[in-house]
């Protein structure tokens, strides 16, 4: 592998790239070439090129731009520019499954996906290995690859697709946007929980809360922390997200595994 091939990120490029991350990147990049240019005109030229050949190969160099980018561009009324519609789904959802949490809870004890101790609710060593393996499987995939499997995991009838650098997912009550995170993370859930004999709807209830059990992250396997938007993606996640909504995100790459409940 070549010191280029390492640097593309091709769910972020070709026929996955997202207009409006590459746009705002663009502009950022612009903005910063143009400030250095009136210091040093070799400098500025220098940076418009490296930035230019980043966006070209890897989709965005501002970190968390995937999060923001879409609604920024959607903010200021250019969503049909770039083909969005305004009222898609951005912020990534959950599969909810209507099943009472008291049953979910005693189900995945009796199936020994979750494990009581004295001090509070843990994974289950063989099912946090299992659960980690399929992420980490998944994430090796392409974007079409991954929604083929959220459509095939997924207890009811729904066509999934990569859209926004996530995935959609619709079907005759629903329509979900999911972001890649989720996703690997989600469909790891539901075969790790399924195969231990797990109703496939309450498996599906389960998908939200065992990500707060999460270690590694979905997407990149770097190790998480409980922390908030605005520093885990270097500002708010979205803007229409609370600056200060507590998550747990990777330290690595920013991706939000789970949001922790507002009080």
């Amino acid at each position: 592998m070549t010191l280029l091939d390492a640097l593309k990120r091709p769910e972020y490029t070709g026929e996955n790239r997202c207009l409006p991350c590459t746009v705002v990147n663009a502009v950022v990049v612009a903005a910063a070439a143009l400030a250095l240019g009136f210091l040093w005109i070799p400098a500025g030229v220098v940076a418009l090129a490296l930035g230019a050949l980043a966006v070209y190969f890897r989709g965005y160099i501002v970190p968390g731009t995937p999060s923001f980018a879409p609604r920024l561009v959607a903010a200021v009324g250019l969503a049909g520019v770039f083909g969005h519609d305004e009222d898609e789904p951005r912020k990534s959802e959950s599969l909810d499954a209507n099943v009472d949490p008291e049953v979910m809870l005693s189900t995945l004890l009796d199936a020994g996906v979750l494990v009581e101790e004295p001090d509070g609710l843990f994974l289950a060593d063989d099912a946090r290995a299992a659960w980690e393996d399929t992420m980490a499987t998944l994430r090796k995939g392409s974007d079409d690859e991954l929604a083929d499997a959220v459509e095939t995991a997924v207890p009811f009838e729904a066509e999934a697709s990569p859209e926004y650098d996530g995935i959609g997912l619709h079907g005759p009550d629903l329509s979900v946007w999911l972001s890649r995170t989720q996703a690997i993370a989600d469909v790891a859930t539901l075969y790790t929980v399924i195969e231990r004999g797990v109703d496939p709807m309450v498996a599906l209830a389960a998908t939200e809360p065992l990500r707060m059990f999460a270690e590694v992250c979905p997407s990149c396997g770097g190790a998480l922390e409980e922390t908030t938007t605005r520093d885990c993606c270097g500002g708010t996640a979205s803007i229409y997200d609370s600056p200060e909504q507590d998550v747990l995100a990777c330290e690595d790459c920013g991706s939000v595994v789970y949001e922790f409940d507002e009080e």
